[in-house]
């Protein structure tokens, strides 16, 4: 399960690129992508809102571009570890044009899987990468080989980390055994509060009412761009 990024713990999106990258905590699915540590409770300084209002746009969510194969794309790179039931996964990366964000690449890290979790190697081989592009991390990709495509409870938390540090961000999460993708967001503000505030690490029960993520409203699918995928395995 994801439960980029799910189900466990992607890669860690420690990072708005523009000019560099932080470092993300080590993915585990019971740590998916590894993000740095964020006090919502802390306001940046003026200077740092501007600058963070800039990238972000400020109060209302900007587009999110995604090219409408990039979920088979990832799949393909996917099937080797899908066939034996490990988890694969990966970071979007985007290019923000024209007042959107356009998912221009996907990066596979070097990474240990197992059936619901999914751990990243090596991450300044990541960040390195998209420093040299400048891209900006968007959220993360991963697999459910054998489950539904959902955010788990740890997948919450690494995407947590992700949509802190930029609230565009989007975890996709592919299940190719029952032929589903979905691309999610924690709401905002309930998820994005319980999610934060909470503590547990691993796979733990959250109250579900309300709902504390949903399908990612400003994602718009275009069939005529694609995605390169980078693999660093």
């Amino acid at each position: 399960m994801v439960h980029p990024v799910a189900p466990s713990t992607l890669i860690a999106p420690e990072a708005l690129v523009p000019p560099k990258l932080e470092a993300s905590p080590v993915v585990d699915r019971s740590s998916k992508p590894s993000q740095p540590t964020v006090d919502r409770s802390t306001k940046p300084s003026a200077m740092m809102s501007e600058m963070f209002d800039d990238l972000t746009g400020g109060g209302s969510l900007r587009t999110v571009v995604v090219p409408s194969s990039l979920p088979d794309t990832f799949l393909s790179y996917a099937r080797g570890n899908t066939e034996q039931n490990v988890e694969t996964c990966g970071i979007l990366a985007a290019k923000l044009m024209a007042n959107s964000f356009t998912i221009t690449h996907v990066i596979i890290p070097k990474q240990r899987g197992t059936s619901d979790s999914c751990q990243t190697l090596h991450e300044e081989e990541l960040f390195e990468y998209q420093d040299k592009l400048s891209l900006i991390t968007l959220g993360w990709i991963h697999t459910h080989p054998s489950q539904s495509a959902f955010l788990s409870s740890v997948d919450l938390h690494t995407h947590c980390s992700y949509q802190m540090m930029m609230k565009e961000a989007i975890a996709i999460v592919c299940a190719p055994k029952h032929n589903t993708t979905g691309m999610f967001s924690l709401t905002d503000p309930h998820g994005m509060d319980v999610i934060s505030r909470c503590s547990q690490t691993g796979f733990h029960p959250h109250p579900t009412v309300p709902q504390l993520f949903e399908d990612s409203k400003h994602v718009r699918l275009d069939p005529g761009i694609t995605t390169q995928v980078i693999d660093l395995r």
